[in-house]
């Protein structure tokens, strides 16, 4: 009987485990992501019809059994998945949905879904951004992003890009997009500071619907840059260490650089230079042919080393990263050292109804840089003594500064030149240090369920130091010397200077908002109201002694300085000092609906107050509204929702301002104040005496303004195998800065005002990604990606000079036709009969002789009408490659190095390229080389025989790596690790003849080009 009772026992206790597993029972928690709750996100029982929304505050209560499988989606996040236990809260962190890089955007001041967007935004993740080894991490951007054409101006190690976002928009206004880095809007267009494997996403903002809430700061675009973040959710702490090593150098041109026996040989045919001294047995017998870009040049070596922490919980979490940066420059003294700290802390309350972050970055740098490239300074500029050195000269025959100077002095013309810089390299320093310091913190409330209140302040300490030597007795000491070539030791004058040049620049960003959304029914709405104050000073102080006692004198310390004497007041310390601030304050406001998830429309508002104008004129208001029709939503489209899966018109129209009317830092409009008459001391003006410079100030200056309107389409087909977006723009610029001209008797002939000029950029955007390969099961996924842009601009309302402004010599803008059209003549070749060059003249006859007036528009522009990139992203079980070309078409520019080495002027000082061996002579009539000696060499400054097309495709990156298995990391403290090998700037498809076919300038003369990279990178995860 007992047994029986213990039997009966058994199963009763088993039935009602069963049934306790089995019975349904209360759960809840609550979703979030990095920014907070998400309030609308369905939370579903799988395999069933329970389910439910998340409240304002992210909050969910569902009935579920054990064993049972919570299912929550929230557009633009990765579906999560929750199994049910004993627990009876289960609280959720979603990730972003990120396909491409587009599914989660910037519109204004707020982060929307691309489902729910009205805009144009192109963005790239971490993914694409970090371990790249550029120093800036906008040169990482080249060919991702359409419309937005990114150009590295100049090799120098962290140096500024230049980035035209739909074209150049202005005549004089400053061109540079608005930076927003964690919601703080700055003018940190210098990236030298900041780590790029801190960045989460940079997304660019493009139409009206975008910007118009940047209002007087928008009209260039704005740049969002958002850095990486913890999330919120179950406790968990994240290790990572990367670490990249690399080589660069020089890129390949396709110039032929004439040997030294065959330069030799010319000089000797030319009549000039040491040529002239040698028999043809001494030419050929000359052992010395010596490559002054080698010279010059290096492969540089660059490493870097990241390692962050990453702290995830419930109600608080953090990113911290710290990180060092070495590259050497290819140009010898060049190079960029940085080392960045960032702490990002985010953290909410228990009931989700306060929110906050505190982001702290700060970067340090030191950046030996050269502000003599791209000058024509023969003693100043290495890479002119680099592309132009006699290649018969002998670097082991230096000897120092005082033997420069004797060389320089002895030797005809500018042939010592090599020597010179080479004295420079040994005797010149030039140090850049720059200390960034940037808080942005942010503080939210719910008020109610529907009410959001929100305060951000935010700040950026900018402090440079600048130390520039010319050593006491260098060679450019001895030359400029008040004694020359006697150094200070030898009873000469002491000589050379050093500058010290501090700088302090403060940015402050104060945003308050009021946030309101409420669902009814189908129908949500939601208003914003903000205030916005901004405003940036800066203030500097430069001395410079002049007079160091080479004895004693040691860089920034103040030793050796030779104070003043009574009979030279040449040592007397020159100062200077400036200070300048800009304030804005701002009002605006934005409308959004949405009716359905089907339609949805958005207007903004914004008044901006800027110091920059004169008080009757400093405020103006900008506006845009735009629109969204999601077709995919539509009943008409069940048919075929199988394959199109995301199918979106949008579009908008609206206005921006510059205030910025004067290219160059914020503070240029108003050193001077543009909008009054600014009377400046000058010396030596009456019979030597003090007089006055007058700058002639327009009172009624105001903003130049921007109308644009936006037309595209969104779309997904094939399961989101095959995505992608296309835009058409138009964007007219008006009010535009220019000089007009006025009565003489006024004390000028012109004034700069608001003109009636305008220009137009219209143009087609593209931007596609296909997955040729997607099969789960073989871990293979390929995918390819493309985008293109189409540019075209157009210049009106220009009423000085017949509706032309001249830009120098070759270039001018005219109503109806295209900004700086390249303006020329036509060379046609080489007279056969006496080796003249030969033109077309205005009328279409071949002549010797031409003036200005046959120069005719060309059709031509430094800036490209087509730019873009392509690539593919390959992964197979491990494995892992990608890459990235970029290209430019119909862009034209003087390549001024070719012509510089096709000049016979410079025989007996330069080298020259090895074609002219090939010039004209009476034996040698068919060639396309003219005669040393014709007569008419200087007509070609005018035309067009130099002027070359720098369209290009250049393969922009190339890696390749592997990342190990889970399986074999699991019984190491390692969660994931990978190694990679990559390479920039690897080859180019041109016609362009340089170093380097990529350039933002009208004429290409010795410049710095960009290098080729090749690195090993390492990250782990643990």
């Amino acid at each position: 009987m007992r047994s029986k009772f213990k039997w009966i026992f058994t199963l009763l206790v088993a039935f009602t485990m069963q049934f306790s597993f089995a019975q349904e029972k209360t759960v809840t928690g609550m979703v979030s992501d990095n920014l907070g709750p998400i309030a609308g996100a369905n939370v579903v029982v799988e395999g069933t019809t329970r389910g439910t929304t998340t409240d304002f505050d992210g909050n969910y209560t569902i009935k579920a059994k054990q064993g049972e499988v919570l299912v929550i989606t929230y557009t633009g996040k990765k579906t999560a998945r929750i199994s049910i236990t004993a627990a009876s809260t289960y609280n959720m962190s979603l990730k972003d949905d990120v396909v491409e890089g587009i599914d989660v955007v910037i519109q204004g001041y707020r982060s929307v879904t691309k489902q729910s967007a009205v805009t144009s935004v192109a963005k790239v993740d971490s993914k694409t951004i970090e371990n790249r080894p550029n120093a800036n991490v906008m040169n990482t951007l080249q060919g991702q992003l359409a419309g937005v054409n990114i150009t590295a101006s100049t090799g120098q190690p962290g140096a500024k890009s230049s980035v035209i976002i739909r074209g150049i928009g202005s005549f004089s206004a400053n061109g540079d997009p608005l930076y927003v880095i964690d919601g703080f809007p700055s003018n940190s267009d210098n990236f030298r500071s900041i780590n790029p494997n801190d960045i989460e996403s940079v997304q660019v903002l493009k139409d009206a619907a975008a910007v118009s809430e940047y209002g007087s700061r928008g009209t260039n675009g704005v740049i969002v840059i958002k850095t990486k973040t913890g999330s919120f959710g179950e406790s968990k702490t994240t290790f990572r260490y990367s670490s990249q090593y690399g080589l660069t150098e020089l890129q390949t041109p396709k110039y032929d650089f004439i040997s030294a026996k065959g330069l030799l040989s010319l000089e000797k045919e030319y009549g000039t230079g040491l040529g002239v001294s040698l028999t043809d047995a001494e030419i050929a017998a000359y052992d010395v042919d010596t490559d002054w870009v080698d010279y010059f040049f290096r492969v540089g070596q660059s490493s870097s080393h990241n390692f962050s922490i990453e702290n995830n919980g419930k109600n608080i979490n953090s990113f911290t990263s710290v990180s060092y940066f070495n590259q050497e420059g290819t140009l010898n003294t060049t190079g960029l050292k940085r080392f960045t700290v960032r702490n990002n802390l985010n953290g909410k309350s228990n009931n989700g109804k306060f929110s906050y972050y505190m982001n702290i970055g700060l970067g340090f740098s030191k950046n030996n840089e050269d502000p003599s490239i791209g000058t024509t300074g023969v003693n100043r500029n290495y890479i002119l003594g680099a592309y132009l050195g006699a290649p018969y000269l002998d670097p082991d025959r230096y000897q120092g500064s005082v033997w420069t100077f004797d060389e320089y002095n002895n030797t005809p013309g500018l042939l010592a030149t090599p020597y010179m810089l080479m004295d420079k390299l040994f005797q010149y320093r030039n140090l850049v240090e720059e200390t960034r310091l940037n808080v942005a913190t942010q503080a939210a409330y719910k008020i109610t369920d529907d009410l959001t209140a929100r305060v951000r302040t935010s700040a950026e300490n900018l402090t440079t130091f600048r130390n520039q030597v010319e050593y006491p007795n260098s060679f450019n000491a001895l030359l400029f010397s008040n004694t020359p070539g006697v150094a200070s030791f030898d009873g000469g004058a002491f000589n050379g200077f050093e500058d010290i040049q501090n700088r302090r620049e403060f940015i402050f960003n104060n945003l308050y908002q009021l946030d309101y959304t409420k669902q009814f029914g189908n129908h949500k709405i939601g208003v914003n109201g903000s205030a916005e104050y901004n405003f940036q000073t800066f203030q500097a102080d430069n001395q410079r002694q002049r007079g160091l006692n080479p004895q004693t004198f040691v860089p920034n310390t103040g030793s050796g300085y030779i104070a003043d004497l009574g009979t030279n007041d040449w040592y007397v310390p020159q100062a200077s000092a400036g200070r300048s601030r800009v304030d804005y304050i701002s009002y605006f406001g934005s409308f959004d609906y949405d009716f359905k998830e089907k339609y949805g429309l958005v207007a903004s508002i914004r008044s901006d107050k800027t110091s920059y104008f004169s008080a009757e004129n400093q405020s103006e208001r900008f506006w845009s509204i735009g629109g969204r029709w999601n077709i995919d939503k539509e009943s008409f489209m069940d048919g075929v929702s199988s394959y199109v899966n995301v199918l979106k018109l949008r579009g908008s129209i609206g206005t921006v301002g510059n205030a910025r009317i004067v290219d160059g830092s914020v503070y240029a409009p108003i050193v001077p104040v543009r909008y009054l008459d600014v009377y400046q001391p000058t010396n030596n003006t009456y019979n030597g005496g003090l007089g006055y410079g007058i700058n002639f100030g327009f009172p009624s200056l105001k903003w130049e303004y921007t109308e644009q309107w936006n037309a595209g389409i969104d779309f997904e087909l094939f399961k989101g195998r095959l995505r992608g977006t296309y835009d058409y723009y138009n964007r007219e610029t008006k009010d535009m800065y220019l000089s007009q001209p006025v009565s003489s008797t006024s004390g000028t002939s012109g004034l700069n005002v608001n003109s009636a000029a305008s220009i137009t950029n219209f143009g087609h955007e593209i931007q596609l990604a296909y997955d040729l390969i997607k099969n789960d099961a073989n871990e293979m996924k390929l995918t390819i990606r493309a985008n293109a842009a189409h540019n075209t601009n157009e210049v009106n309302g220009i009423i000085s000079n017949n509706g032309r402004i001249q830009h120098g010599t070759v270039n001018v803008s005219d109503n109806g036709g295209m900004y700086y059209e390249y303006y020329t003549i036509p060379y046609v070749g080489v007279n056969e009969a006496n080796g003249e060059l030969l033109f077309l003249d205005i009328n279409g006859n071949v002549t010797e002789n031409v003036t200005a007036a046959d120069q005719r528009k060309t059709g031509k522009s430094f800036q490209p009408k087509w730019q873009g990139g392509f690539g593919f992203d390959f992964d197979y079980k491990g494995f892992f490659a990608a890459t990235t070309f970029t290209f430019v078409t119909d862009v034209w520019r003087f390549d001024t190095d070719y012509e510089s080495l096709m000049d016979p002027t410079n025989l007996g000082q330069f080298t020259v390229a090895s074609e002219m061996a090939n010039a004209w002579t009476p034996t040698n009539t068919s060639t396309d080389v003219p005669s040393l000696s014709a007569a008419n060499l200087g007509s070609d400054d005018l035309s067009d025989r130099f002027l070359t097309d720098a369209s290009y495709i250049r393969l922009r990156n190339l890696q390749i790596g592997y990342k190990v298995p889970k399986r074999f990391l699991e019984k190491t403290f390692i969660t994931d690790l990978s190694f990679s090998l990559q390479g920039e700037n690897l080859v180019n498809f041109t016609k362009w003849r340089g170093y380097d076919p990529e350039s933002p300038r009208l004429e290409d003369l010795y410049q710095y080009p960009t290098p080729r990279i090749y690195t090993f990178g390492l990250d782990i995860k643990f």
